[in-house]
Parts: structure tokens; C-alpha cells; sequence
């Protein structure tokens, strides 16, 4: 058998034991720094540029994407009621105005036919009566304005045409065009033809104006004065 010399033996010792526990140091090292800075690839705290690490850690980009479009949504429509509100207040009072203003003028005049009817003969009487009740109630606000006539936007349903020869279609002609208007228009000139009404009359406004000189009750005859000069 051969022995190695001793001085070889001790000289591999020597050499072998600190190379062992440099190792195991080292890895005592990375056992201990391991929940600080991470570990090596077997690590759960290890980072990946791929797609499975982008969907665990979301971006705000899209949750502020989403809160101004929102908030932008939001400042729009105020922005639009402060210029468009008065601007449709003035076209609807405008349009509604003129609608209401020929609804009246037809219910004048039916009821100053039934006035000057009532006592003469009470079939008549009875019909101009019953007529001054339908069109009350058909020349209401809750009766010319329904969805039936008007959409939700304010514009109307029914067909209209400008006035002869006109090209633009104006508030007159909307009220004009109304299927309940031009219904009650017909029954009451109707009504002014059977009772020979002269309606020139009415658009007189510079007659002479009657005014009584002394307080009422005093007795005193009435005398014509010529109109105030405005």
C-alpha cells in the first residue's frame, strides 16, 4: 500500500476547509437576504415582464381615463344648459305664444257669439253653448299641447307650409297649421257667416272711445271724447 506523505494530507485539509465554509456561508447569505432583495428564479417575489405580471398588477390608467371622461361628460352638459336654455326659452314661449294667441282669438269669438245669441231662440242658444264648451276644452294648454301634436324636442308634428308667397316657415304659420286651431278657425267663421258677424269691426282700434264725465251713479249722460293721444 501507499501512504501519502503527511505534510500533503495536512495541506489538502487546510486548502479544502475554507473553500467548504466560504460555500456555506454564501449560501447562508442568500438564505437570510432572500425576503429583502429576492431570490433566483424559484423565488415568489421574482419579477416577469409578461403578461400574467401586467394582469396581477392593473394600471390607473384606465380608472382615470374613466373619471375624466366622466367628469368631462359632465361639465358638457352644464355648459350646454347655460347656452342653450335661454335660447329654447325664447323659441318655445315664442311658438307657444303664438299658438295660444290664435286659440284665443277663435274662443273670443265664439263667445261673444254666444252672448249675442242667448235669449233669441233656445235651440241656438243651446248649440253655440254646447260649441263654447267643446272648444274650451280643446283649445286648453292640456288640449293644443300633447304629444300627439308635439315631440319631446318642442318641434311639431303636423304638416306646415309657409304663407303664400313666403319661403320661410314662421311662428304664425305653426299656430295656424294646428290641427285644432284650423277645426275651431272653420266652426267659427261658419258660425260668423250663418250670423252675418261683421269682423271688420274688430280690427278697428282708433274708434272713438266712450268715457263717462262724473262718477258712476251720478246720472250724468254719456259723451263721446275724442281718443288720448298716446
Amino acid at each position: 500500500m501507499h501512504f501519502q506523505p503527511v505534510e500533503q494530507m495536512i495541506d489538502e485539509a487546510y486548502t479544502a476547509r475554507p473553500q467548504d465554509e466560504s460555500q456555506a456561508d454564501t449560501a447562508t447569505t442568500n438564505d437570510a437576504l432572500d425576503d429583502v432583495f429576492g431570490s433566483g428564479p424559484s423565488s415568489p417575489t421574482e419579477f416577469r415582464h409578461d403578461d400574467d405580471s401586467a394582469t396581477s398588477h392593473p394600471s390607473d390608467i384606465r380608472r382615470l381615463q374613466t373619471e375624466h371622461t366622466t367628469a368631462g361628460y359632465r361639465e358638457g352638459i352644464t355648459v350646454s344648459k347655460e347656452s342653450s336654455l335661454q335660447a329654447g326659452f325664447d323659441e318655445g314661449f315664442s311658438l307657444g305664444a303664438s299658438v295660444g294667441m290664435r286659440a284665443g282669438q277663435t274662443l273670443g269669438l265664439l263667445e261673444g257669439i254666444n252672448e249675442a245669441v242667448r235669449g233669441l231662440n233656445e235651440a241656438d242658444s243651446s248649440k253655440i253653448a254646447e260649441l263654447l264648451k267643446q272648444a274650451r276644452e280643446e283649445l286648453s294648454t292640456q288640449g293644443l299641447f300633447t304629444p300627439e301634436y308635439w315631440s319631446e324636442d318642442g318641434n311639431w308634428k303636423y304638416e306646415v307650409t309657409p304663407a303664400m308667397g313666403a319661403e320661410d316657415v314662421v311662428f304664425s304659420d305653426v299656430a295656424d297649421a294646428h290641427p285644432l286651431v284650423r277645426k275651431w278657425t272653420k266652426i267659427v267663421d261658419e258660425q260668423v257667416a250663418m250670423w252675418k258677424i261683421d269682423r271688420s269691426i274688430l280690427d278697428d282700434e282708433t274708434g272713438v272711445r266712450l268715457e263717462r264725465d262724473e262718477p258712476l251713479g251720478s246720472g250724468a249722460a254719456l259723451t263721446a271724447k275724442k281718443p288720448l293721444d298716446w
